[in-house]
């Protein structure tokens, strides 16, 4: 009895001067004065987000078509069960059809060399969101590139992983995603040099721009591998605002000016981190550490 009283006055629940305001994560509604949640104004949970989540066809739809698979998502596929729709078995005839089917729309999948090329190609790319931590965003960005540099016709003669990873690593620097190019060719199992040629290749023949990377990025990066404290970033940011006044940044290699940086504010702090300690971390070598410094030491006191 105490039980439908209960639920009785969470029905009649309300606000003389109710603002509902809804949520659509949640699905529910509630005062914007008060903060009571309504229970006979609650919303439907739409988990569909397709813009015709109207129409219940859409519910039964495959997957969108998308630039990372080699057919775009687009392709028949022929299962391979002799059965009918209603599940009844096919004839002699009928079966020897299927089979034949099943043939020719596994070899139209991949009849030319370049087909093939961009599957592979795509699945080296893809292989890459796990170990990089890349988003959908950016391996969209990087198939687009592999497609319009196959339809270029600058793949011929060239390695298969050093292009996928030139197109991965320009798509990287144009979503602000800090990787390097040690990063992607250790994942990817490929000389560095090659990804490297692959990558001006590309700058030059599809008629890219230059994108900067953020240096703070890449000092908090760093920082947070060499589990420094968030004094030292504080100070490393501060010594980089001060060469960036003086510019004394372009043209130099991003993960030296960090690293030299964050050693230059490792003394500033008195953690006192070595130059071999950075440059295991950062992958740059003590000898362009020191020589930084140096030039850096100038502008800014470290005693």
């Amino acid at each position: 009895m105490n039980q439908k009283l209960d639920l009785e006055k969470e029905k009649n629940i309300s606000c003389v001067d109710c603002i509902v305001i809804s949520d659509s994560e949640t699905g529910e509604a509630f005062c914007q004065n008060c903060g009571i949640v309504l229970p006979e104004m609650i919303l439907p949970d739409k988990k569909d987000d397709d813009m015709f989540s109207d129409n219940t066809f859409t519910l039964h739809i495959g997957n969108r078509s998308s630039l990372r698979l080699h057919d775009m998502g687009l392709a028949t596929f022929v299962g391979k069960f002799n059965h009918d729709s209603t599940g009844r078995p096919l004839n002699y005839k009928m079966k020897q059809t299927m089979k034949r089917m099943r043939l020719w729309d596994s070899r139209s999948k991949t009849q030319n060399t370049s087909t093939r090329n961009l599957r592979i190609a795509l699945i080296e790319i893809e292989k890459l969101k796990e170990k990089l931590s890349l988003t959908d965003s950016i391996m969209e960005r990087s198939a687009y590139l592999y497609r319009k540099t196959a339809k270029a016709g600058l793949i011929r003669g060239r390695s298969i992983k050093g292009v996928a990873g030139a197109c991965v690593y320009i798509a990287c620097k144009e979503m602000d995603a800090t990787r390097t190019i040690k990063d992607i060719s250790s994942s990817l199992q490929e000389n560095r040099r090659s990804i490297a040629k692959n990558y001006r290749m590309l700058f030059q023949n599809l008629q890219l721009t230059v994108i900067l990377p953020d240096l703070i990025k890449g000092i908090v990066k760093i920082s947070n591998n060499l589990e420094t404290s968030e004094k030292l970033k504080r100070e490393a940011i501060r010594i980089f605002s001060i060469i960036k006044e003086h510019k004394l940044i372009a043209g130099k290699k991003p993960d030296v000016v960090a690293s030299t940086i964050i050693y230059m504010a490792s003394i500033k702090t008195g953690e006192y981190l070595t130059q071999q300690k950075i440059s295991k971390v950062s992958g740059v070598t003590t000898v362009s550490i020191r020589n930084r410094c140096q030039e850096y030491s100038k502008y800014v006191k470290l005693v």
